[in-house]
């Protein structure tokens, strides 16, 4: 299976990458009424829950976070969600481009470093937004993912600077003769 160039791996998570992209941005357009969906109607996410019966050791896994959402934090998570949504549409962009460049064969152009860079500054906007959130209404899985995006951010920075080294390395080896 080729990896890089057209009806490669790249070229088919470049069109996964856009189909979420896609979504998130409908997701964006339509956060107020879905959120609003989930605060009159807090059993609307207890079907996607595991209902599991008996009283084994996994009859107490039971969350009851949709149902405790207090009617005044609506404003804080509508807040939440958009700045999450729109680093998201960022990231996923971002990615766009990384990968639209490798569909090309062009796997260390100049602008993939600039690319990487802005990925690890959408990372850094959802560690920001996520610590916010562990200091207003804190869950285990926020700070979870508030410690995975601060790795992430670190590893994109990482895969800025090593590409940026490779394009001044490609980029000496083309004007050898």
């Amino acid at each position: 299976m080729l990896i890089t160039g057209k009806r490669s791996l790249s070229s088919f998570l470049r069109i996964v990458v856009d189909l979420l992209l896609f979504l998130n941005i409908l997701a964006l357009l339509l956060l107020p009424w879905l959120l609003q969906a989930v605060y009159e109607n807090p059993t609307l996410l207890q079907q996607l829950e595991v209902q599991v019966e008996g009283n084994g050791p996994d009859s107490t896994l039971r969350s009851e976070y949709p149902s405790d959402l207090p009617e005044s934090s609506y404003p804080f998570y509508l807040g939440f969600l958009y700045v999450s949504g729109l680093s998201t549409a960022w990231l996923l962009f971002a990615r766009h481009r990384i990968l639209r460049r490798m569909e090309r064969n062009e796997p260390f152009a100049a602008g993939q470093s600039v690319s990487f860079r802005r990925v690890g500054c959408s990372f850094g906007v959802l560690v920001g937004v996520f610590a916010v959130k562990i200091a207003t209404y804190n869950t285990l899985l926020t700070m979870f993912c508030c410690a995975l995006f601060l790795i992430l951010v670190l590893t994109a920075l990482i895969l800025s600077e090593v590409f940026r080294q490779a394009y001044v390395v490609k980029s000496e080896n083309d004007l050898t003769v």
